[in-house]
């Protein structure tokens, strides 16, 4: 019985010993315990910095700890999408085309925009506008550096908040140009698929894919050889073999990013950022690479979103030395022929790497598992219309 006593204390004892070594990476909030360092989906020992737990009260307020808060995608479709963009002052003329472009195809909507720093006068302008949703970003709620536009930290809490309001959220920066109309449901149907599929369906699916994706041969982009080059693919129409191909075996991810850069993922990621959000380099090819902007991407709040993306997306850009963890400087100069697909940093870009990282490290290491694989709805143009009486005129 002595025996039994002690064994049993024994057991209780190295159980509370082991829980209190591990308790500085552990975060205890409203009586539950939670981990804030990031685990690489392929091999769960590689381990990121900890994020600090004060920032779990930011999950919990954008609904990310509570598990019925997410869109069961096996029983759920997703029909329409909310748009939301967010800009300063300087680029309010850059942003009259994109709301050109929405009132045309999206006639029957509203797109949110949000207000990172404008004039009394913008604000009153895009008030008026009756598909306009215009919201101010309030920063006093966010870590100070978040305030600071080029750190890029207000994105992807711009997206979480609307998150907490719509099952899916399309983000377009100011650049963004749509260019025909019904094309949310054609892309929703990559994710409605997963009606009746099992929550392992995706990660199991896009292991089996690419020896399938190999044999049937798609020919969807071509890559860039050359800096400021271009890659090539179908700008007019979409590939049906392919979408339907998509469609049939079901392996996209929840968040789908549509236009691509002319270099690979490794070139634009810092390594202060990947102590945070580590990945695994030898898992990179060019050919699977190939970096896609945040200009445009398409959220969808399921539990692989949440828990697998934003989740990280959010710590990250709360994170001072993780979203920004060096000054922004523009690529022009940095990138040139023989360094486009670089193992190592030639020039970081804050949130479309921590995007671009995460995705990778939960999609198999391939930007097609992530992708929609059509460009023919919205493209990327730095267009202007600095005159606010010729938008009025013309929309």
């Amino acid at each position: 019985m002595f025996y039994n006593i002690f064994l049993t204390s024994f057991i209780i004892i190295n159980h509370i010993l082991r829980f209190h070594c591990h308790k500085k990476d552990l975060c205890e909030y409203n009586g539950k315990i939670y981990d804030l360092q990031y685990k690489l989906p392929s091999n769960k020992n590689v381990i990121g910095k900890p994020f600090s737990c004060d920032l779990v009260k930011y999950l919990d307020y954008f609904g990310y700890l509570n598990e019925s808060n997410f869109i069961d995608l096996s029983k759920t479709s997703i029909n329409g999408v909310k748009i939301v963009t967010a800009i300063t002052e300087d680029h309010m003329s850059e942003l009259r085309p994109l709301l050109k472009s929405f009132k045309k195809y999206f006639p029957k909507e509203r797109i949110i925009v949000y207000d990172l720093g404008l004039r009394k006068e913008s604000v009153k302008q895009l008030k008026s506008l009756k598909f306009v949703e215009y919201r101010k970003f309030n920063f006093s709620r966010y870590p100070i550096h978040v305030s600071t536009i080029k750190t890029y930290g207000f994105k992807f809490l711009v997206v979480s908040e609307v998150l907490k309001e719509y099952p899916s959220v399309i983000w377009a920066d100011a650049c963004v140009r749509f260019l025909k109309k019904n094309f949310i449901e054609r892309i929703n149907r990559l994710v409605n698929c997963y009606k009746g599929k099992n929550e392992d369906h995706k990660y199991k699916k896009q292991i089996k894919i690419e020896e399938l994706r190999r044999k049937r041969n798609f020919k969807v982009i071509v890559l860039p050889k050359c800096f400021l080059c271009s890659p090539h693919y179908q700008r007019v129409g979409y590939n049906k073999e392919l979408y339907n191909f998509n469609i049939e075996h079901c392996y996209k991810s929840n968040v789908l990013m549509h236009l691509p850069t002319f270099h690979g993922i490794l070139a634009s990621s810092h390594e202060k950022f990947l102590e945070y959000i580590p990945t695994n380099k030898s898992k990179y090819i060019p050919e699977k690479e190939l970096q896609h902007g945040t200009g445009l991407v398409q959220f969808v709040r399921s539990k692989d979103t949440v828990q697998n993306i934003m989740k990280w997306a959010t710590l990250c850009s709360l994170t001072k030395n993780c979203i920004s963890p060096i000054q922004w400087f523009s690529c022009t100069g940095h990138f040139n022929d023989n360094n486009l697909f670089s193992k190592t940093h030639i020039c970081h870009r804050f949130d479309q790497t921590l995007l671009t990282i995460l995705l990778h490290n939960s999609n198999n290491y391939n930007y097609q598992n992530y992708v929609t694989e059509m460009y023919d709805y919205a493209i990327f143009r730095g267009n202007k219309i600095k005159s606010w009486k010729k938008f009025k005129k013309n929309l």
